[in-house]
């Protein structure tokens, strides 16, 4: 008897012990979580991570957050998250210049791959030339003439780095045209500086542009993606036009700092592939010309970070792109 009652005491002192140790991912999310966008408000980054904050705070139970920390085409706000605890309390969404930034510049501190669990790839949108509405220039023919006779073709994007600003630094390499690059903190102050006239053109994700399109504000002259705008399926693509081998996206991945616990990151995967591709988001995504490319598991948004690191590396060496 007082052997069954000492293996009966030990039963539960071990159950109360796994009890005790049971983890703290259990009940996640317990308090707010923060999501860093890493450029400034009214982008695509930020138009997508505040819709899909809203929806994971509905389904999770806990208030999802944004915080823009724009500069650098995202590197700022993506330094600081990598630097935060591993507790899946501060997580990062960023686009394309997450695995360009690194390849550009050396002094950037943080690795695409090493640094980062990512939770899933959200969205992409594919890149546009656009030109303010009073340069007498209406197609990609026209650009290419009116380009070259230029000394110099200043274009916006959203920052050093970015899918925005290799873009154009292909498209340069590519046709001859002057292209010098003057970078903005996002998306939007880029757009705006061509709306206003204080720059003539621009290379910004289509997402970004599209209500400035549809407005007369901004004149589309061609897609700098492989395929043609959804959107917009009357305008060309550059490599319709002659000019061969340009495909940029502009794309976004949501992303936890490296060691998360993988249940969390499996948790947030879950979530936030039912929002991405819920009926009521792709059509929200669809009307701002984008798609959802929420559908990857974490290792298969992991293989895509890499992949992608790859590509964008080989681009940096063909254009020559590198901070001095």
């Amino acid at each position: 008897m007082t052997r069954k009652l000492f293996r009966r005491a030990a039963l539960c002192a071990a159950f109360i012990g796994t009890l005790a140790s049971a983890p703290a991912f259990a009940d996640y999310p317990t308090r707010p979580v923060t999501v860093v966008v890493s450029f400034a408000p009214g982008g695509m980054t930020d138009i997508v991570a505040r819709m899909l904050s809203a929806e994971l705070g509905k389904k999770l139970g806990q208030t999802f957050v944004v915080e823009n920390r724009p500069g650098a085409a995202g590197q700022v706000g993506t330094e600081m998250v990598a630097r935060q605890k591993n507790d899946g309390y501060t997580l990062l969404i960023s686009a394309t210049g997450h695995v360009i930034g690194p390849a550009v510049n050396d002094k950037v501190h943080y690795d695409p791959i090493k640094d980062f669990a990512p939770i899933s790839i959200l969205a992409r949108a594919p890149n546009l030339l656009v030109v303010n509405a009073g340069l007498p220039v209406h197609d990609i023919k026209e650009f290419l003439a009116w380009g070259k006779q230029q000394k110099g073709v200043p274009y916006g994007s959203a920052g050093f780095g970015g899918s925005t600003h290799l873009g154009g630094e292909w498209l340069k390499k590519i046709t001859g045209i002057p292209m010098e690059h003057i970078p903005y903190k996002g998306a939007s102050p880029a757009t705006n500086a061509v709306v206003s006239g204080e720059l003539k053109v621009a290379v910004q994700d289509s997402m970004s542009v599209a209500a400035f399109i549809k407005s007369g504000q901004l004149r589309p002259i061609g897609t700098v993606s492989a395929e043609r705008s959804k959107l917009f399926p009357d305008l060309p693509t550059f490599a319709e036009s002659g000019v061969k081998g340009l495909d940029v996206y502009t794309w976004l991945g949501f992303y936890a700092p490296a060691g998360t616990d993988p249940a969390i990151i499996a948790k947030l995967n879950a979530a936030t592939n039912e929002i991405m591709n819920s009926p009521e988001m792709v059509e929200r995504l669809t009307a701002q010309n984008s798609e959802t490319l929420g559908r990857m598991t974490p290792q298969q948004a992991a293989d895509f970070v890499a992949q992608e690191t790859a590509k964008w590396k080989k681009v940096v060496q063909t254009t020559g792109v590198k901070v001095e």
